[in-house]
C-alpha cells in the first residue's frame, strides 16, 4: 500500500444542519425555546470555528439575534452558517434559522445573527488560527 507523503486540506467556510423540531425542544404552546434555538446556532457556529481554524474555539460574542417566526414541533429546522471575517485568533461566522412544516410545504426565516468564536489552548489563553 502506497502512503500519500502530503494531503492539503481545504479550510471549511461553509456549514448546514437539518433536523426535526422535537416535543423537548418546545414550551406548552408547542413553539421552539428561543434559548434552543440559541444554542442550535452555538453548535453550528462552534463546528464551523473548529472546522476552519484546526484549534478549539470558544463563543466570544453573539450579535443581534432577533426572533421572526416561531419554529413548531415537527418543523424541519435548517440552520446555514457561513464564516464572513477570520481574524488572528478570531472567526466570526453568520448563521441563519430557518423552518419548513413538512405536510404545507410553507417555509419561514425565523431569525438569524452572527457570532464571533475565539481559538484558545489548553490554558484558555488566545492562539492564533492556522492559515
Amino acid at each position: 500500500m502506497q502512503e500519500i507523503p502530503y494531503l492539503m486540506v481545504m479550510k471549511r467556510e461553509r456549514l448546514k444542519m437539518s433536523f426535526l423540531a422535537e416535543p423537548t425542544d418546545a414550551n406548552y404552546r408547542g413553539n421552539v425555546h428561543g434559548g434552543k434555538v440559541m444554542k442550535w446556532i452555538d453548535e453550528i457556529g462552534y463546528a464551523l470555528a473548529v472546522q476552519h481554524a484546526g484549534k478549539y474555539c470558544v463563543t466570544k460574542f453573539v450579535d443581534d439575534i432577533e426572533f421572526l417566526e416561531p419554529i413548531h414541533i415537527g418543523d424541519l429546522v435548517q440552520l446555514k452558517a457561513k464564516i464572513v471575517k477570520v481574524g488572528n485568533t478570531s472567526v466570526r461566522i453568520h448563521v441563519n434559522v430557518t423552518s419548513e412544516h413538512l405536510i404545507e410545504g410553507t417555509k419561514k426565516k425565523n431569525c438569524d445573527c452572527d457570532i464571533v468564536f475565539v481559538s484558545i489552548d489548553e490554558k484558555g489563553k488566545k492562539v492564533n488560527i492556522k492559515k
